[in-house]
């Protein structure tokens, strides 16, 4: 899965031996790229890469990030857009750090993350991948979601993530570039519920561990996709694909209540024209339930899921995905 560099143009970074590279993908973000970048260039060190791979953007991106001038800095224009997943396993590429951090490139690291990261990895050498929490930042203010404090094993941890019980955002993701390797990186078909397929084939073979840190901010602006009910159910019903686990009756339940919630959502919310977008697709859907079940499934699998967030040390707030 992992993107193979192009012939197009690249400005690379001069920085000797980086201890760790910070990759964005970005399409038409232009107003909120400068806050981005500067949440990681403004740490002062000498030893980190930043990588942007402009994903197709039409709004002078690429004349943005030609005055910016960072030895650290390194970036890519694609003249179409090949999606982010495809865009974050390039940037990966074109790095060279032994560590990565992804980070959207409306989202922002507060001050210390870099340190921090590098630390934690540097003491912790069988760790191969960590999350941390997050503040959600949108209109209405500002909300905290943090993760269980303790880290399950891999087993609870793919159960966990099956039943959408841990806050998510790629922003969150920091990995070993071995590791990220070994797995054949981001799914570069897969445009919804990346970072949660990234983290299953993840814990199959290596550790990931749980931060107690909140130390990303993610904005919630107007085109971000997990603030976009359309296209829920579709991207539901890929990542239902890959994930075998599903097809257990241990998750027949859960995935109704998944499948009903995306549906919902939009209802709720007052979006009646996508709401209906989402049942239409729902009916063409190929690995999502149906039938007169869903919806005693629907309560059976909140229930589950309530009770396994109850069960750990520190109840996780879980995001909009």
């Amino acid at each position: 899965m992992t993107a193979q560099p192009t012939s197009f143009p690249l400005e690379r970074a001069r920085v000797a031996a980086p201890r760790l590279a910070v990759v964005i993908p970005t399409k038409n973000r232009r107003d909120s790229l400068p806050r981005t970048l500067a949440s990681v260039l403004d740490n002062g060190r000498a030893d980190i890469e930043l990588v942007v791979i402009d994903d197709g953007s039409t709004d002078g991106t690429e004349h943005y990030l030609a005055t910016v001038d960072d030895p650290r800095l390194a970036w890519r224009r694609r003249p179409t857009s090949v999606g982010a997943n495809r865009a974050r396993n390039e940037g990966a590429a074109l790095s060279s750090a032994p560590l990565i951090a992804f980070l959207d490139s409306d989202d922002a690291f507060r001050p210390g993350r870099l340190d921090r990261l590098i630390a934690f990895f540097d003491a912790n050498p069988d760790i191969a991948c960590s999350i941390d929490g997050f503040s959600d930042v949108s209109d209405s203010g500002e909300r905290v979601h943090r993760l269980p404090r303790t880290t399950p094993d891999s087993a609870k941890l793919r159960q966990l993530l099956l039943c959408h019980c841990i806050p998510l955002t790629n922003s969150t993701v920091t990995v070993r570039r071995a590791a990220f390797t070994a797995v054949g990186g981001y799914d570069p078909d897969l445009w919804r519920h990346q970072d949660r397929e990234l983290l299953l084939r993840l814990a199959r073979q290596h550790r990931i561990a749980f931060g107690a840190a909140t130390d990303v901010l993610k904005y919630r602006s107007g085109n971000s996709i997990s603030r976009n009910h359309a296209g829920y159910i579709r991207g539901l019903d890929d990542f239902v694909a890959r994930c075998p686990d599903y097809r257990s009756p241990d998750y027949e339940s859960m995935l109704s209540y998944l499948t009903v919630r995306g549906a919902l959502k939009a209802f709720a919310q007052g979006h009646f024209d996508v709401a209906l977008a989402e049942m239409k697709d729902w009916r063409k859907a190929g690995n999502l339930p149906g039938g007169l079940h869903v919806l005693p499934g629907y309560f059976v699998g909140r229930r589950q899921r309530r009770l396994l967030e109850k069960a750990l040390d520190q109840p996780a707030t879980t995001s909009a995905e």
